[in-house]
């Protein structure tokens, strides 16, 4: 059985190689004004990824954003999340439903593909970074290509935070330009 012909190779590649641009656009935020124009909450909430699927992958960025540094915050005392679903809304609706099954398939695949009876989440840190490991280096395109399309994203949430910076000696950039968020739709 060939799991490459579910997910399109192409539809991955996309959603991981998209990333840089992506970070870019993601630290864009509209003026005030423009914002409350466009009908922008004043709170954002995820509107791609469904709270499993958010579950899911703050759990693998955990491990791939880690550096061992305490001076560095976790994934999930960021905002990386929310960054990693405002990229998924510009990208056809198509690669956030792969990345969902993709995702599903990661969590529950330890018992199948590393013969440890437990999802990934359970796993300890050590386990999972092995299970990681493991898609990094699958036989199978597929798997290289999700572990991309995880590695990508969890680095445009993370390191677009400013939180995360200071650590990797980056001050920002030399020009200051307003922000802007893109409304909500």
């Amino acid at each position: 059985m060939s799991l490459d012909r579910h997910v399109s190779r192409r539809a991955l590649l996309r959603a991981g190689g998209l990333s840089a641009a992506l970070l870019a656009l993601s630290r864009l935020r509209l003026p005030p004004a423009a914002a409350a124009a466009a009908g922008a909450p004043a709170g954002s909430t995820l509107q791609v990824l469904a709270r499993r699927d958010a579950r899911i992958f703050t759990a693998i960025a955990e491990r791939l954003t880690w550096t061992g540094d305490p001076g560095m915050p976790r994934f999930r005392d960021t905002d990386g999340l929310l960054v990693v679903d405002r990229a998924l809304r510009q990208l056809p609706p198509e690669v956030p439903a792969q990345l969902s099954w993709v995702l599903l398939a990661f969590e529950y695949g330890p018992p199948l593909f590393a013969g440890t009876p437990s999802t990934y989440s359970g796993l300890t840190p050590e386990q999972q970074d092995a299970y990681i490991g493991s898609w990094a280096e699958s036989r199978f395109r597929t798997g290289r290509i999700a572990f991309q399309a995880f590695k990508n994203l969890a680095m445009l949430g993370y390191y677009s935070q400013d939180a995360t910076w200071g650590a990797i000696h980056y001050g920002g950039p030399w020009v200051p330009k307003p922000r802007r968020t893109l409304p909500d739709t």
